[in-house]
C-alpha cells in the first residue's frame, strides 16, 4: 500500500497515526489516500482490505482475550469509502 506522505502512516503494531496519534486511518490519512488514489476507488478499496487484514493480526497478537471489535475495524478501515464517494448533499 502506497501510504500519503505528509507523516499520517500507521504506527505497527498498534495501528495509531504516526503524525497524530489517532487510530490510523486517521481522518488526515483518510483526505490524503482519497487523493493519491483520485478515481480508483476499489484499488485504494483492496488495499485497505489488506492493511485491516493486517491490523487484525497485530491487534489481536497483541491482546487476544480483549481484541478490538470487528465492527469498529471494519468501520475504521472500510466504512467510509462508500461515504466519500457519495456527492455532497
Amino acid at each position: 500500500m502506497s501510504l500519503p506522505g505528509d507523516g499520517h502512516r500507521p504506527v505497527r503494531p498498534i495501528w495509531l497515526c504516526h503524525h497524530d496519534g489517532l487510530p490510523w486511518p486517521c481522518p488526515a490519512a483518510r483526505a490524503g489516500l482519497l487523493r493519491e488514489y483520485a478515481g480508483d476507488t476499489v484499488g485504494l478499496a483492496v488495499d485497505l482490505a489488506g492493511a485491516l487484514h493486517d491490523a487484525v493480526g497485530d491487534l489481536y497478537a497483541l491482546d487476544p482475550h480483549d481484541g478490538p471489535d470487528p465492527a469498529v475495524l471494519w468501520d475504521r478501515f472500510l466504512s467510509w469509502l462508500d461515504r466519500s464517494r457519495r456527492a455532497p448533499p
